[in-house]
């Protein structure tokens, strides 16, 4: 029988933002102020409360998540042995409050677990009835917001069904209450954007007819809210999308069409980003000048930014060590790993610690480099960082796109055997999936 997840103890981990080992410390120092002996519990059996494996702790235990949490432990979802639960079944998004006619209540909806902290992001409720206007547009966007942060930091897996019901609860709104024409034109575009993402997430998930789905949607959204930057969004991922599936010849073409957008044209953002795709269309089909150009034109558009452009959530990424990454992958698609190799260090030195997705992807670019000029044992370095990254992401080795460059760079690999580093390499990453696929 597959256990539930115990979603009420994930969400008052997260309300508290406790990490796995925190929770653990604290309850072995409630256990032996208590006892006056101090008990071993360990990260290990926190995941093991959470997954809903332990349904009813030892006493000892119980009591000390009550102390630690200030919450009972059947609040805290846990089953006393022989009694049935629903626990697991998580609220449906709502338009409302909680009751008729009472205040709006926000609720926190946890997504699960990613380098020991629980991730979760708080959905903004709404009046029962009447009028909305900009500020509850504003409050509608605040998810949105979240769900960006959390991709860029540890990947968009399993994020999209959330953007999408987020969308859907927006669209609603445009049949349940009262709007004025700039409101409803504002609701389109935020559920626009909802869709968009929820199309990248699931290209970063490797999950592309569902990216493909989302993308559509968006489309006929954007074209309701006529919002020039949310159609170079769209555009954006359809590249992306395109281009992860192979299909290198839609892919440059999409990125032609948004570097002829308005939004292009008034951005100098979305051009930089819109020059770096069309160069990797060049890139994949051997094009080394034009390739090059095309860089050339986005680091010129890129020095154009000032404080004032606008930059919405998904556009933050566009800076200087994103066309570091994007000048490498076009460099190793041209077979130039000298060129690739310097932009993928620099790209490195500008990635915070926190960017675990862009310091998983920098790091592998750098191997992919390596490889092509022979450099086996220092490829292999760059990729043990690469797979260190990936546990901490919400994919880890078995989804979205770092788990599938890792599956290609194994296969690299696997042409230099004879080199021990190699063959060390491709153990600990066999190792790292059994055990990612055990967790």
């Amino acid at each position: 029988m597959i256990s539930a997840p115990n979603l009420e103890l994930a969400a008052r981990i997260a309300e508290l933002g406790l990490t796995e080992v925190e929770i653990a410390d604290l309850l072995n120092d409630a256990i032996e102020d208590r006892t006056g002996k101090r008990r071993k519990v360990s990260d290990r059996y926190v995941r093991l409360l959470l997954s809903g494996q332990i349904r009813w702790p030892w006493p000892d235990t119980r009591v000390a998540l009550e102390d630690v949490l200030e919450m009972s432990v059947l609040d805290l979802g846990f089953v006393p042995l022989g009694r049935s639960s629903s626990r697991g079944r998580r609220p449906a998004l709502t338009l409302g409050s909680g009751g008729e006619g009472g205040p709006p209540v926000d609720r926190r909806v946890v997504l699960g677990m990613a380098g020991g902290v629980v991730i979760s992001i708080a959905i903004p409720a709404l009046p029962s009835r009447g009028r909305l206007g900009m500020s509850d547009v504003d409050r509608l966007r605040e998810p949105l917001a979240e769900l960006v942060a959390i991709d860029s930091r540890l990947g968009g897996v399993a994020l999209a069904r959330v953007a999408s019901e987020q969308a859907r609860r927006i669209l609603g709104t445009v049949e349940h209450y009262e709007l004025s024409t700039r409101v409803e034109k504002a609701l389109y575009a935020l559920a626009g954007e909802y869709l968009a993402v929820a199309g990248w997430f699931s290209v970063d998930a490797d999950e592309l007819d569902a990216a493909g789905d989302f993308l559509d949607q968006a489309l006929r959204t954007a074209s309701i809210a006529r919002d020039p930057l949310l159609q170079a969004q769209i555009w954006n991922y359809m590249a992306m999308r395109a281009r992860q599936a192979g299909a290198y010849t839609e892919a440059h073409a999409v990125a032609k069409a948004g570097l002829d957008s308005t939004a292009a044209r008034r951005n100098p953002k979305v051009a930089a980003l819109f020059h770096a795709r069309v160069a990797h269309g060049h890139a994949f089909r051997g094009e080394y000048g034009l390739a090059d150009r095309s860089l050339g034109r986005a680091r010129a558009a890129l020095s154009r930014v000032r404080d004032d452009t606008p930059t919405p959530p998904w556009l933050l990424f566009v800076d200087e060590a994103q066309m570091n990454a994007l000048s490498a992958i076009a460099y190793n698609a041209l077979g130039r790993y000298d060129k690739a190799e310097d932009f993928a260090k620099r790209d490195m030195d500008l990635i915070p610690p926190t960017g675990v997705r862009s310091r998983a992807h920098g790091v592998l670019h750098l191997a992919e480099a390596r490889l092509g000029r022979h450099q086996v044992e220092q490829a292999a370095h760059d990729a043990t960082a690469a797979l260190d990254l990936a546990g901490q992401m919400r994919g880890e080795l078995r989804q979205g796109r770092v788990a599938g460059r890792l599956r290609t760079v194994r296969r690299r690999f696997s042409h230099w055997s004879q080199v021990p580093a190699a063959r060390d390499w491709i153990d600990a990453y066999d190792s790292a999936l059994a055990r990612s696929a055990a967790s």
